[in-house]
């Protein structure tokens, strides 16, 4: 497993894509706005003081956010409903839901006052 610690702030965004990137070096368009969501969702909510990422590549992905701020499980939010047109579309509240349907697994736990969010999925 390789993980990196990251300061509570949106530039570290960039370093979290390329530590991503170096593990797992495919260009996939539907993980990098589910690692985005769920980074800044943490940065502009959580109130925590740090953020751990770990990852692992196997015959799967699993990219691990661990963090000290609020305990939040986002697997029992409820999934809003989907706009029918972009016109009804609005801003905000569909990030967990893409996650979900992106994800072959989301799992969370609270240990030791830290998330554990957990996003598993398969590769070739």
């Amino acid at each position: 497993m390789n993980s990196l610690k990251l300061k509570v702030e949106l530039e570290q965004l960039y370093v979290l894509n390329e530590f991503i990137s170096k593990h797992y070096p495919n260009k996939d368009i539907a993980l990098n706005l589910v690692v985005e969501e769920i980074f800044v969702n943490i940065v502009n909510y959580s109130n925590a003081e740090y953020i751990i990422v770990n990852i692992e590549s196997e015959n799967y992905l699993s990219i691990e956010f661990v963090d000290n701020g609020i305990q939040f499980d986002p697997t029992l939010k409820e999934d809003p409903e989907t706009p029918k047109s972009l016109d009804e579309a609005q801003i905000g509240g569909l990030g967990i839901l893409l996650a979900k349907n992106y994800a072959d697994e989301i799992t969370y736990t609270y240990e030791n006052g830290e998330n554990h969010l957990k996003v598993i999925k398969k590769v070739e």
